[in-house]
Order: structure tokens, then C-alpha cells, then sequence
């Protein structure tokens, strides 16, 4: 394995953490109305109080973590191919 593949492995290792870590965060207003509450590390919900309901749930946006695990896996491995040595062709064919 090539040095540039061992880095590519390692940033991505990292970004993946990270994803994993700082997480995007919604609420939900009734059982209708999902908002959006910006990003947080996983341990600190983002805790935003609405004037016009008491009701307030406050999660986790599991599906934008899992697209955002997919895009990184994606150009992370497309870069992996990309720097894969070529097979040598074989003499006489």
C-alpha cells in the first residue's frame, strides 16, 4: 500500500469520527413540522424553545448523518481507486 492510500485511509477514518460525533440536529413540532436545529457534538442536543408550542422533541437527523456517511464513503473511495497502481501488461499480448 502506497503512502497517499495510507492517508486517504486515515482522513477518512477522521471524517467518518467526526460524523459520527458533530451531528445534525432536528426538532419536531406536533407530529407534523420537522426544523431543522443546526449541528452539535452528540452528547449536546441543541435545546431551541418555540413561542408557539410547549411541545418540543428534540433528535437526532439520523437520515442526513447516513447521507453524509455515504458522500464521504463515496468520494473517499473514488479517490482510493484512483490512486491504485495500474496492472502491468503482460509481454507479447
Amino acid at each position: 500500500m502506497r503512502a497517499i492510500q495510507k492517508i486517504i485511509i486515515i482522513v477518512y477514518g477522521i471524517l467518518v469520527a467526526v460524523g459520527c460525533i458533530y451531528v445534525p440536529w432536528k426538532s419536531i413540532y406536533g407530529e407534523v413540522y420537522p426544523i431543522s436545529l443546526g449541528y452539535s457534538l452528540l452528547w449536546r442536543p441543541l435545546n431551541k424553545l418555540s413561542e408557539k408550542s410547549s411541545l418540543f422533541i428534540s433528535m437526532v437527523d439520523i437520515n442526513r448523518v447516513i447521507l453524509e456517511l455515504i458522500a464521504i464513503t463515496a468520494v473517499f473511495a473514488i479517490l482510493f481507486v484512483l490512486t491504485l497502481r495500474p496492472k502491468k501488461a503482460l509481454p507479447g499480448s
